[in-house]
């Protein structure tokens, strides 16, 4: 415990701020911060954390499409040359 005799962190931790910063939808901030249990805290934020992760890997998938794309073109390019 801190000084004020809460847990320590947990209001820097949890703040509306910070889930902001972190680009938790408004519905997931609402439902994290009106929950008490820890755990149920930390599945919401787990769930989010995924959500983040298939997006990266769509993109990065894009990406990676992208990349084969200018390989082959700069390549052809370099062939005329």
């Amino acid at each position: 415990m801190n000084e004020k005799g809460t847990e320590p962190y947990k209001t820097e931790i949890l703040s509306r701020e910070g889930l902001l910063a972190a680009g938790c939808p408004k519905e997931a901030i609402h439902k994290i911060l009106q929950e008490k249990n820890g755990r149920c805290q930390c599945r919401c934020l787990r769930q989010y954390r995924k959500e983040i992760l298939k997006k990266l890997y769509r993109e990065q998938e894009k990406l990676t499409n992208v990349d084969y794309l200018l390989y082959h073109l700069e390549k052809k390019q370099q062939e005329k040359s």
